[in-house]
């Protein structure tokens, strides 16, 4: 750690500092946005603010790399509402998902616009390739956009659904694969593991037996049919050489068959979310609520799903957590009609605090590993985002650990439905910075929208 004399814009002081090191009791110095050093508060000279932490936990701001914005409602209203929610739970970096109904070379331009335009953090993009004919945009969207990793639904999504995805078949992931291989580090083929024919048949027979509880939902997309389409994509990924981003892994047998492969050479990262890993099927969370409060895609699994997932974090073969942001509002509709997700955003870190790092299942360290610079080194945005280290976009989060907290509209600063509503969760941010600018202090978020960056894969070590 660099511990000498500056002259700095800000000084975070007082701080249980985690960092790729360790935890270390201490301050750091922000100047142009970026820490300058670490250390002593006696050695890191004058400033023209500080903030004194109080002795609170001090995390990189976390970078998810799981969003959606848009669809259900405007995307450019997105980018500023959900700005604000992420402020809230000490979110810094948004990788969001973007699609096109036509080609992807005419939509990105106008998206990444939208995002510089109306954004406060800073953000990346994942693309969602729905056909041949996308595939072979793949290339110069890498080139002309710097985006790198290509999403592909394997199921979950039948033809003619209110969301628009399109589900693909092996043939259309084996041609992204080769196309995505080729373009070198932090390119990924992502995928939404669920055997399609599998689903469409069990769904179709689950909504015709005349059921509307959640369980029913969750019965036409059983655990093995996305263990399966895990197993499937691993193995095209060792046949073509491209690297494999599982998305929101929800069951323990995908994870068995992950770690296999990593332990083999295949370059496999798996993610999971926030309410797979607090929630299960039968929780009264859910239960008492309406049958589709908790639908989501996949479906929230069973406590031993549940557990493997953490002991997949707690041994590595789990490497990312991410929101599956979707800011829609549930209608009430029945469990077929409703649409899947909920917002996620402002609960990602102390849903994370209430059910692992409270309860001793990860250290401050791993916590800040996966929600923070796993997903930054993963991407290419690192060493730029990801860490509290000298160098770094001062992207920070302090946290309260004792105060807890109902979930609802005060706490997400988000209309959006959360499926932690009336919870109490513990660990709320309580200042949020984003290169070294506040965005959240004492409850209130101070939003700036138009100073996002967009961020290119690859180019940070070159910057920072």
């Amino acid at each position: 750690m660099l511990c000498s004399l500056v002259s700095a814009d800000l000084l975070v002081t007082n701080a249980r500092l985690v960092t790729p090191s360790g935890v270390l009791h201490g301050a750091l110095a922000v100047r142009d946005g970026r820490i300058a050093a670490i250390g002593d508060e006696r050695d890191l000279g004058p400033a023209e603010r500080r903030i004194d932490c109080a002795g609170r936990l001090v995390l990189p701001g976390l970078v998810d790399p799981h969003v959606h914005l848009g669809g259900a409602f405007p995307y450019e209203q997105n980018c500023r509402t959900e700005c604000e929610s992420a402020a809230a739970g000490g979110v810094t970096t948004l990788l969001q998902f973007r699609r096109s109904p036509t080609k992807l070379l005419e939509t990105v331009p106008g998206d990444i616009a939208t995002a510089q335009a109306n954004m406060t953090q800073d953000t990346a993009f994942h693309l969602i390739v729905s056909s041949f004919e996308q595939v072979e945009e793949i290339p110069e969207c890498a080139k002309r956009f710097g985006v790198r990793s290509y999403k592909l639904y394997m199921g979950g999504y039948a033809p003619g659904n209110p969301i628009g995805l399109v589900s693909v078949t092996d043939d259309v992931i084996w041609s992204a694969m080769e196309k995505i291989r080729a373009l070198g580090p932090y390119a990924y083929c992502m995928v939404h593991a669920e055997n399609y024919p599998l689903y469409h048949l069990l769904t179709d027979r689950s909504h015709k037996s005349g059921r509307q509880d959640l369980g029913a939902y969750a019965a036409g997309r059983p655990p093995f049919v996305e263990a399966e389409a895990v197993d499937r994509a691993i193995r095209l990924s060792r046949e073509t050489g491209c690297p494999l981003y599982v998305v929101h892994t929800t069951v323990g047998e995908a994870v068995d068959h992950a770690a296999v492969a990593m332990r083999e050479g295949v370059k496999v990262v798996l993610e999971t979310c926030p309410h797979y890993l607090a929630l299960t099927e039968d929780d009264p969370q859910l239960t008492k609520r309406s049958p589709a409060f908790g639908k989501v895609s996949p479906p929230i699994r069973s406590r031993a799903d549940q557990d493997r997932l953490w002991q997949g974090i707690t041994e590595g073969s789990v490497t990312t957590v991410g929101t599956d942001h979707v800011p829609i509002l549930k209608s009430g509709a029945t469990v077929w009609d409703e649409r899947p997700g909920f917002a996620g955003l402002a609960t990602m870190l102390p849903s994370l605090i209430t059910t692992g790092l409270l309860r001793g299942r990860l250290t401050a360290e791993r916590l800040a590993e996966v929600t923070a610079l796993g997903p930054a080194r993963t991407f290419g945005i690192a060493p730029r985002k990801g860490a509290i280290a000298v160098g770094a976009d001062a992207d920070l989060v302090a946290v309260d650990l004792e105060r807890e907290a109902e979930v609802g509209p005060d706490r997400t600063r988000s209309r959006y439905t959360s499926v932690f509503e009336g919870m109490p969760l513990k660990g709320w941010p309580v200042l949020t910075l984003r290169r070294g600018e506040v965005i959240f202090e004492n409850g209130e978020p101070r939003m700036n929208p138009g100073s996002a960056v967009v961020l290119r894969p690859g180019a940070q070590a070159e910057t920072a």
